[in-house]
């Protein structure tokens, strides 16, 4: 661990923009399995190229503007009586390129996979499955397979939660059975048919979907109107928080800042 305050700002320096590109990274893309390794190497990998390219756009504003940032010849000859001498000016130095970095890197992550803009819509496949065209009286019968297990599911719709984002949705069936070619690999104490089961839209490999009478229900005669059963209905999506707004600008907001930020040190200067 760095143990001078040189070596400290350093590592900081270095350290943070890679842990805002990972954090958002993970906001973005479904869970997977890394090690330890990987997670820190990403991190310093990203830390280490958005630093190195912040400090080269500072470079190029301070041969513009040489008062709006620290001497990089000073900062090498002298580090600490320049630092003595010029604090204030480092220190504003050392903000102004974690910020860029920072935003460097959000503006990577941003551009990486942006999440989905809304939530179920006409146009989106989980709608035109679940909800679009089904007989009055009827509701949807789903065969679900699962990634893990070779397990594979049956049940009617009960609900399904409408995240902006499709890896973070989750299915609950009603009238659950499970099918499988070895019955004997269901536990004994889970007797089907189940109450309702919730499945993680990450964990789907595929469904097929038909339309059904719910037993226990009565059909509507031909002609006659019926109203359609709470259960299944098309969710309403939720209000978007302002975090996920924002997600779903980061690019644009990153690419803002970078481009203030130069303008104010060009001005500054």
């Amino acid at each position: 661990m760095p143990t001078s305050f040189t070596a400290v700002a350093v590592f900081f320096v270095f350290v943070v923009p890679g842990i805002a590109f990972e954090l958002s990274l993970r906001e973005r893309i479904p869970a997977r399995a890394e090690s330890p390794f990987v997670e820190t190497a990403r991190v310093l990998l990203v830390g280490a190229l958005a630093t190195f390219v912040a400090c080269g756009l500072l470079l190029a504003i301070h041969s513009a503007r040489p008062g709006s940032l620290p001497s990089p010849d000073g900062l090498l000859a002298g580090t600490i009586d320049y630092t003595r001498t010029h604090l204030r000016l480092t220190i504003f130095g050392l903000v102004a390129e974690l910020v860029a970095a920072t935003a460097l890197a959000l503006l990577v992550a941003g551009m990486v996979r942006p999440p989905t803009s809304s939530g179920i819509r006409g146009a989106d496949a989980w709608y035109e499955l679940l909800y679009n065209e089904v007989p009055e009286g009827r509701q949807p019968k789903l065969v679900v397979a699962l990634k893990s297990g070779g397990h594979r599911v049956e049940g009617f719709l009960h609900s399904l939660n409408a995240h902006p984002e499709v890896d973070r949705r989750e299915l609950v069936l009603r009238s659950v059975e499970f099918l499988q070619e070895d019955p004997a690999s269901v536990p004994a104490s889970w007797p089907p048919p189940f109450v309702r089961l919730a499945i993680p839209a990450r964990e789907i490999a595929w469904l097929a979907v038909a339309h059904a009478v719910v037993p226990g229900t009565a059909t509507p005669a031909t002609g006659t109107s019926g109203t359609p059963p709470a259960s299944g209905a098309p969710p309403t999506p939720p209000p978007r928080s302002l975090v996920d707004t924002l997600r779903g600008v980061q690019w644009q907001l990153s690419a803002g800042l970078l481009a203030a930020e130069t303008a104010v040190l060009l001005v500054l200067g």
